[in-house]
This record gives C-alpha cells, structure tokens and sequence, in this order.
C-alpha cells in the first residue's frame, strides 16, 4: 500500500505523508497527519532513500497507515453486518446523515427542552467545524457513517492545535460524541466513544466583599435598567438568566418567598426574600397576568441580545470594583485614514491570517462592516456572534495601525479602558486561548452561597436556594471564602483550645453588648440579633 507526497499549486511539497489504498473496489487517499522530516531523495522517487530523519517520518507514516487500512476493513465489515442486521429487523436500508446535512440533522433530534439560541449557535459552529475539517483533510467521507476514529482524532488533534481549553476541547468532543450517539444507526461504532476527556483547570469566581457590594449597590442606584437585575442576583443567587425572566407567578410578597424552575436545569428552587429585594419588587407595577415578566425590559433584552444584560453588568463591576482608571491620551489614539486606505489595509492583513476559515469570516465582517451596516447585521450577516464581529474588528484595527471602529471618542470608552485593565474581570488560564471571568454576574451566586456556608446556614439549604441535586458541585465551585472570612469562621466553630484562647468575634460581640449601658429589653433585642448571626 503506497504512501506519496503532495505538491501544492506553487510546485512546492506539502511537509505531510499521504496514503492510498483500496477496499471493495474502492480506492481511499487520505492525510496521515505525520511529517515529512529530513532530506528527501534527490531523484524526488519514494523508491530511493533519504537521509536518517526522512526514513524515520515514513516508517512513521507507513504504520499508521497499515492501522488506517486495518480500521477501515474492520469497519468496512462491520457496516456491512449491521446494514443486513437492519434490514432484517426494519424491512428498509439504513439512511446515512449526510455531513452537509448534520447541523440540520442536529436540530431534530428528540430533546426534553428547547436548546437556548446561544447554545444552538455555539453547536452550529461547532459541527461546522467538523465538516468543514473533514471536507479538506478526507474529501471522499460524505456521510457521517464513513467518519472513522481515525477521522475523529485527527479532527480532535486540529482543535488541540488551535489552543482552546481542556473545558472547550471537552465540549466539542461531547458535542460530537453525543451527535453520533443520536444520528448513526443503531449498532453502529460510534468514532468518539473510546475518545477520554481531559483533564481542565478550573478558575474560580470570585465572591464580592461586603464592601464591594456597597459599592455596586452605590454605583447602581440610579440605574433603574440594571439595578433590579443586580439586586435580585445578590439577594437571590439565581443565574442571569432566571432573574432577568423572573415571573409574577413565581413570587409571593406576602409570603416572602420565591418559588421558580431554573432554566439551565429545570429544577426547582425555594428562595426568601430578602428586604431589599422586597422594596425593590414591592415599587414595581405587578403585571395583570400570572405568566408577565417583573423586569419586562430586561426580559425582553436577554432574550433578544444576553450579551447586553452582561455588558451592562460588568461596566458596573469595572466602576465599582477598580480607581478611576486613566482616560486614554490623544497620542495613544489610532490615526483616521481614508475608507480606501483603511481597505487596502485591512485586505493585506487579514490575507496573512493561517486559519482559512477564520480568515474568511473576519474578511466578511470586515467588508460588511466598511459598507456602513450596524455591528449587529453585520454578525446576522456573516453568521457569527456580535461579539465575535466586535472582537474581529478589534483586531483588524491594531493589526493596520488606524481607526476603523465607529463611535471612538477622544478619551476612550469603558470597552478601551477594561481592554487595558484586563485583570480587572479575568484571569487568566493554564490552557486555552482566552482569559476565564472571575468578577461577573454568576460572582452574585457564588458570593450568596460563600456568605451562607461561612456563617453556618445548612447545605441543605442552600441547595433548596440553588437548585444542585449534589453537595459537590456546591462546596467545590460555589464555597470560595477569603481567608480572612475562612479564619474567622473556623476560629467561631472551633473550641479555644485549638484558637489559642482567642474569643471568636461572636462571643466578643456579646460581651460588649453585656457591658452597654442600656435598657435591659434593648440589651436583650441586641443578643438576640447576635444569636441569629
């Protein structure tokens, strides 16, 4: 069985082995994905020998090929069995998804809940990618039968390349297995089901201080758009998206109580309300029918752009969390130059972008964009996110050195002042291509849940208020105590033997009140509110 090598329309060789080989009449030209290394033979005939380093890269090249041909006639039998297998037991031929067809095909598989547009969207993209991998690399696969676990890792090794996450890497290989797991035929191999996940390095959120609370709280006091999300958030710890579509159904002021189904898992949850959520509701019109949104406004934001309920937060976070952070100067300010030189540019740089596919979207953002179109029709347009067609942009302008982006002013925005302060929200990961977000709108659970493990108040409960079936998922990603608030927890529980003899500010607290020189009936309210803390 032959292995070649390929030239590419400039005459030069392509630096990957190529293998051939023939089953069932069918002859098969596939990218081994090894290296071609060394020096070749000076004739250019693989007859001839190279030098050391040339050999070793074809003996590679040759081995996987010979476990290429092996799969693909083990396979080839095996397709062939349970093909005779369903048409005995169903009477008809087994229907193969057709590659082209496979996000469509995605769409119609059985699912208890409607997938959310974002997460619809980031599977798209994701099968996208696969086809699009296996159209360049194994051009004779067409149907989503045919994709080996040759195919599966070598797709898997292309997007361990591209420097995404352990986490990322893992979704796309769940996303895929899953796919296959629903489209193939019954009985068939599924290509990544023997394919392990791997290992990710979790960055946790943040929870805020007391202080830092005060402060967003300030910082949003006459926001009446973001205000009510950001207070339901703290008092709550629902996610984003269950406190922006909150229902009057789901609230009762009377009782002073929440009760709702989680969107993310369709559990349901049992929260207090607090008295400054109470105010905050109780100022609000109630809708007249049971299903109305309590922020109609912000509902009907999350569901046409999320992204803007999440923009509005952290430019809240970034006033209320960092100093005043430094105007941008004039001098650090891109130069304008006219439409056509900003063309002749941007063409030349995005025409030495490696990856094709991206080069092809930022190309299409782009020029869309230059026409005069708003950010969001130029990503509806270009089938991408809007902040995907914002980060595109962003980049073509500091790759031509001018200003592209409409609506710059001369001090610089907030999105110029949290790009340069880029520790201010995110921190960076072991893995992956970009920074994780430790300060965001989830920072609100995670800090309702520290505050209430910290100060004593039952697990048990505190899965009643964030709807997790296990105690792990709590303690592991949500209980993230400072280490001052760790000790001074640990040091109230622990008796004083292992303190030093240290009271805890708990007992402290006691004995000053003792001491006040007040009426006993308000001496005895002030213990009693210590008892509760």
């Amino acid at each position: 069985m032959p292995l070649e090598y390929r030239k590419q329309r400039d005459g030069s060789i392509r630096n990957v082995w190529f293998g051939r080989f023939e089953i069932e009449g069918k002859r098969y030209c596939y990218n081994l994905g090894v290296k071609i290394t060394g020096r070749m033979p000076v004739s250019g005939s693989l007859k001839e020998e190279g030098d050391g380093a040339f050999e070793r890269s074809r003996s590679a090249a040759q081995a996987k090929l010979d476990n290429l041909i092996e799969e693909a006639r083990s396979r080839s039998n095996a397709a062939g069995l349970v093909e005779k297998i369903y048409e005995i037991r169903t009477g008809g031929a087994i229907e193969s998804v057709k590659l082209e067809d496979l996000a469509i095909e995605w769409d119609k598989i059985p699912r208890k809940r409607k997938p959310s547009k974002q997460y619809a969207f980031e599977c798209h993209a994701g099968l996208k990618r696969f086809v699009a991998f296996i159209q360049s690399e194994f051009p004779k696969v067409a149907n989503l039968s045919q994709v080996t676990r040759t195919v599966a890792r070598s797709f898997l090794d292309a997007e361990t390349k591209r420097g995404l996450s352990g986490k990322t890497w893992n979704g796309t290989l769940q996303l895929l297995r899953s796919t296959c797991s629903n489209l193939l035929p019954e009985g068939a191999i599924n290509p990544f089901s023997d394919i392990p996940t791997k290992e990710t390095a979790t960055v946790f959120r943040k929870p805020f201080t007391r202080e830092e609370l005060l402060a967003i709280l300030e910082v949003t006091r006459h926001d009446d758009f973001i205000r009510p999300i950001i207070i339901t958030g703290i008092c709550t710890a629902m996610r984003r998206g269950d406190c922006c579509l909150l229902k009057w159904k789901d609230i009762d002021l009377a009782g002073r109580f929440i009760n709702a189904k989680t969107a993310k898992t369709g559990e349901s949850v049992s929260i207090p309300i607090f008295p400054m959520l109470q105010t905050e509701l109780e100022t609000r019109k109630r809708g007249s029918k049971p299903d109305d949104f309590v922020f109609p406004e912000q509902a009907q934001m999350y569901r046409e752009n999320p992204d803007g309920i999440t923009w509005r937060v952290k430019k809240v976070l970034a006033v209320a969390l960092s100093s005043p952070l430094p105007l941008t100067q004039d001098k650090n300010l891109l130069p304008e130059v006219s439409s056509d030189e900003i063309m002749r540019r941007g063409l030349e740089f995005l025409g030495n972008i490696p990856n094709k596919e991206k080069q092809g979207r930022m190309i299409s953002v782009f020029q869309l964009y230059l026409e005069g179109k708003p950010l969001c029709e130029v990503a509806t347009t270009a089938n991408v996110s809007k902040g995907s067609a914002s980060q595109y942009l962003n980049e073509i302008e500091r790759g031509i050195n001018c200003q592209i982006v409409r609506g710059r002013t001369s001090g610089g925005g907030l999105t110029a002042q949290l790009r340069n302060d880029s520790d201010l929200l995110r921190s960076k990961r072991e893995d992956g291509k970009r920074r994780a977000s430790v300060r965001d709108f989830h920072s609100f659970r995670v800090t309702w849940v520290t505050l209430a493990l910290t100060a004593g108040v039952p697990l048990e409960l505190v899965q009643k208020v964030t709807g997790h079936k296990t105690t792990g998922i709590v303690l592991k990603h949500y209980f993230q105590p400072g280490k001052e608030a760790f000790r001074q927890a640990l040091s109230a529980a622990m008796p004083a033997l292992l303190t030093g003899g240290q009271k805890s500010p708990k007992d402290e607290a006691i004995e000053t009140i003792k001491r006040l020189k007040v009426p006993q009936a308000e001496k005895a309210r002030l213990l009693r509110l210590v008892g509760q803390l």
